[in-house]
């Protein structure tokens, strides 16, 4: 049988064991380029000594090829090579088959595309945590710009574990009767200046058990406060608060801060 190279249209002739075992993957000697063999099978002619094929297409099917002539190469070549006959070109043109390859404009469109889809989620996220953020002290300062580009608002900073209660009294009322006077001492301790916080007061019996509770908001026990006003860092604070006396089975007191 013969088969034709599709690229410089070269025609070969090949034996049917051959193009098995080469899997129909051949190259061709010509031009050195690769092409399916079976696609491009043609019936096969004689030839006389000088490898043309003779009038009426008949001749010695037998002759051996010319020796200057190219050879057809088996594409994975497993034990030896395949010869040829170069014949006269064959009608029609030759077949392009081409592999589209991502070029690297369109990898690097698409890697701008990622890098940009990667910023808008990190931007979300600091935008909807940016309270929790916001209490770290290496990152506050970017989520203030944050929110002084987008117009977001931000809780101020707080840090209530570090209140700490330096000094308190109970006694009775001088002047009000079945009343309390609470006198409490408090210093904030941390490095920045936070906003007062609700004091929580107990009274409970000897077994722990609260027999009364009160929550006092910072106006209730520091009328003068200004809305947006902030404990210093070190400073203390010092309030008097007025309870009603549960009477003397009330032997705890506590007091917390929220």
């Amino acid at each position: 049988m013969n088969t034709q190279c599709p690229h410089c249209r070269t025609v070969f002739r090949i034996a049917a064991d051959v193009l098995e075992e080469a899997g129909g993957r051949v190259r061709c000697g010509q031009c050195g380029r690769a092409f399916d063999a079976r696609s491009r099978l043609q019936k096969e002619f004689a030839f006389d000594g000088d490898g043309a094929p003779p009038p009426g297409g008949k001749g010695t099917p037998d002759a051996a090829p010319p020796a200057h002539q190219p050879r057809l190469q088996l594409e994975h070549p497993r034990h030896r090579a395949v010869s040829g006959i170069l014949m006269s070109d064959l009608e029609g043109e030759p077949e392009r088959h081409d592999r589209g390859r991502p070029s690297r404009w369109s990898l690097a469109g698409w890697s701008m595309v990622n890098t940009v889809l990667l910023l808008a989620l990190c931007a979300q996220l600091l935008f909807v945590q940016r309270e929790a953020f916001a209490q770290n002290p290496s990152m506050r300062p970017l989520i203030t710009q944050m929110c002084d580009v987008v117009g977001c608002s931000l809780a101020p900073r707080r840090a209530v574990e570090q209140i700490e209660l330096v000094r308190r009294n109970v006694y009775a009322h001088p002047n009000v009767d079945n009343a309390l006077i609470i006198d409490a001492r408090f210093v904030n301790n941390a490095r920045f200046s936070q906003p007062y916080p609700t004091l929580t007061v107990s009274l409970g019996d000897l077994r722990g058990d609260p027999m009364i509770r009160r929550n006092f908001e910072p106006r209730e026990y520091r009328p003068q406060l200004a809305p947006n006003a902030r404990m210093a860092p070190g400073s203390p604070v010092r309030v008097t608060l007025e309870v009603r006396d549960p009477g003397r089975e009330a032997r705890t007191f506590e007091l917390d801060f929220w």
